[in-house]
């Protein structure tokens, strides 16, 4: 049995799709895969690098830059965190501040690396991070 040209064009985009992380190789009708976070690692943030910064209420730490990424863990007000760099992700509207940038930052022990959304974190858009910190 041969496959029409437009079905293999279709199978051969969704396969470089799903090499490349942007899709899931969940069945039809399956529910919606979690996104992939962006690739930072550890090893390409030098300690020197790193930040402190502080949540003014408690908040999420996700796998992603967004609120569809999982839930790692909750990062408490009163306490502060280590903080890597930052990327643009999905905007944020609370309490009348509106941003996209999500910091990369280290929930301690047990919980590791993930994002959170700086509009609830002390200072300035990137949360005191120096635009040169992007991720």
């Amino acid at each position: 049995m041969t496959t029409h040209p437009k079905v293999r064009a279709r199978n051969a985009a969704a396969g470089a799709l799903l090499a490349a992380g942007l899709l899931s190789a969940a069945a039809p009708g399956a529910a919606a895969a979690t996104p992939v976070a962006p690739a930072v690692s550890r090893a390409s943030v030098a300690a020197s690098d790193a930040y402190t910064i502080a949540p003014y209420t408690a908040v999420n730490l996700r796998y992603g830059p967004g609120t569809g990424y999982a839930w790692m863990s909750t990062l408490q007000f009163g306490h502060t965190y280590t903080a890597y760099c930052w990327v643009h992700g999905e905007t944020v509207v609370d309490n009348g501040y509106r941003n996209d940038v999500w910091i990369y930052a280290y929930g301690g022990r047990g919980v590791g690396y993930g994002y959170v959304s700086a509009v609830y974190l002390r200072g300035d858009a990137r949360a005191g991070l120096p635009a040169s910190a992007q991720c």
